[in-house]
């Protein structure tokens, strides 16, 4: 190892330990269905996702979680730079029973792109992706990738989700009538069961 390589690690110190809040339900759901995983970039954190999605995504057969990363939630501050946010993602993807499936929402998109270097996804969402304008890295073990959002999204265009699913080598799947929050504005339900309509593809 190089004396310069070296000096880059020792002064890269890992992210503080912090609580995570972690959402779930349809634990006990039977089946070979892979989990989902979801983080929006927001500084709702899980709650987010608990009153519609989590509950839509078990009726429709999976097991669904959520996670408030640092400074989001009830999940201290801890590091919160963007590291440490990627950090709590991976670690919170590993804990659970089986490989899954993860979402990331707004600025969750770009850690749920880090995340997926390090941790084998089953498949991913990148829904109305905020920060991300290219992927740091190939997924780890090739899983398919969808983009997604909201035509009418000013926080993140048209222009920027076509950008983003050019470098996945794939097209955006574009939903009219919902802003950018997917997970609490009238008509979320549509957009969801779109995505999880591609995620029962991308099973078999």
């Amino acid at each position: 190892m190089s004396l310069e390589l070296w000096q880059r690690r020792i002064r890269k110190a890992p992210p503080s330990r912090v609580t995570r809040e972690v959402v779930e339900k349809g634990v006990d759901i039977d089946g070979d269905a892979a989990p989902v995983l979801c983080v929006t970039g927001d500084s709702r954190g899980a709650g987010a996702f608990e009153k519609h999605w989590l509950p839509h995504i078990v009726m429709r057969g999976r097991a669904a979680y959520a996670v408030s990363v640092r400074g989001q939630g009830n999940t201290p501050r801890g590091d919160s730079g963007m590291a440490g946010k990627v950090h709590d993602l991976v670690q919170t993807a590993v804990s659970l029973p089986r490989r899954a499936i993860l979402i990331g929402h707004g600025q969750g998109a770009l850690w749920l792109a880090h995340a997926a270097t390090r941790y084998p996804v089953h498949a991913m969402v990148l829904l109305a992706p905020r920060g991300l304008r290219r992927p740091p890295a190939a997924p780890v073990g090739g899983a398919k990738v969808l983009v997604a959002g909201s035509s009418g999204d000013g926080k993140s265009p048209t222009k920027r989700l076509e950008q983003v699913a050019g470098e996945y080598q794939t097209a955006p799947l574009l939903f009219s009538g919902i802003g950018h929050d997917f997970m609490t504005d009238p008509g979320w339900q549509a957009p969801l069961d779109a995505i999880l309509d591609w995620l029962d593809e991308a099973d078999k």
